[in-house]
C-alpha cells in the first residue's frame, strides 16, 4: 500500500491538471486529517473536501470526467449523489477514487455544499510533514460533530485538546452554528 505521502503527491498532481479546467478548493479531511493535526489513530481511506463553482453549476458528474482525463488506468472513478448515500448526514455528493491495482487507498472527494465547509477549506494551509492544505482544527471538529460516529467523537475529544484558546472560541462558535453546541460539551466534559 503507498504511503500518505505517495497518496497526497498524486492527488496533488491531478488536482494541478483539473484547475487547468476549472478553478477549485481541496483539503485533506478524515483520518489522514486527524494524524496530520497530531492525533494516534488509523484510517483505510483518504478523504478530501473540494468545492468547483463548475460543479456547483453543472453537477458532480463533470469532476467524474475530468477526473478521468487525468488519472492513470488502474483507476476506477464513480460518483453518488448525497441524497442516496446512507447515513451520510450531511447529503453530500461524493466522489470515490479507486486503484484496481491495490496500490492506494481507496480516495472520497466530498463536494462541500455549505459556507462554513467552504470557509474551511479556503483556510486549509499545508502543515509542516505534509505539503498539502489540511482542513484546520476547529472545521473538522465541526465536520466530525456532524458525521456523529464512534471514531468522529473520539477524534473530537484529542483534536479538541490540541486546540489554542482562539482554536476553542472558534469551535465552538461551528458548533452552534450547525446545531450541534451540545454533543460538543458533553463530549469534551467526558475527557475532563
Amino acid at each position: 500500500m503507498k504511503s500518505i505521502e505517495d497518496t497526497l503527491n498524486l492527488v496533488g498532481k491531478i488536482i494541478n491538471e483539473v484547475s487547468k479546467e476549472t478553478p477549485l478548493y481541496i483539503a485533506l479531511a478524515g483520518g489522514y486529517s486527524v494524524i496530520a493535526h497530531g492525533v494516534g489513530r488509523t484510517t483505510v481511506d483518504a478523504d478530501f473536501y473540494i468545492y468547483s463553482e463548475l460543479v456547483k453549476e453543472g453537477g458532480t458528474e463533470i469532476l467524474v470526467n475530468i477526473f478521468k482525463k487525468y488519472l492513470p488506468e488502474n483507476f476506477e472513478v464513480r460518483a453518488v449523489e448525497g441524497t442516496r448515500l446512507r447515513g451520510d448526514p450531511f447529503g453530500h455528493d461524493v466522489v470515490f477514487l479507486e486503484d484496481k491495482s491495490g496500490q492506494y487507498p481507496k480516495m472520497d472527494f466530498i463536494i462541500a455544499k455549505y459556507k462554513w465547509e467552504l470557509e474551511g477549506i479556503k483556510e486549509a494551509k499545508p502543515l509542516e510533514d505534509i505539503p498539502f492544505p489540511v482542513i484546520p482544527k476547529p472545521y473538522l471538529i465541526a465536520m466530525k460533530l456532524k458525521a456523529g460516529g464512534l471514531k468522529d467523537d473520539y477524534d473530537i475529544v484529542e483534536l479538541y485538546q490540541l486546540l489554542s484558546e482562539e482554536e476553542r472560541i472558534k469551535t465552538h462558535k461551528l458548533a452552534r452554528l450547525i446545531k450541534r453546541d451540545k454533543k460538543l460539551k458533553r463530549l469534551i466534559k467526558v475527557k475532563d
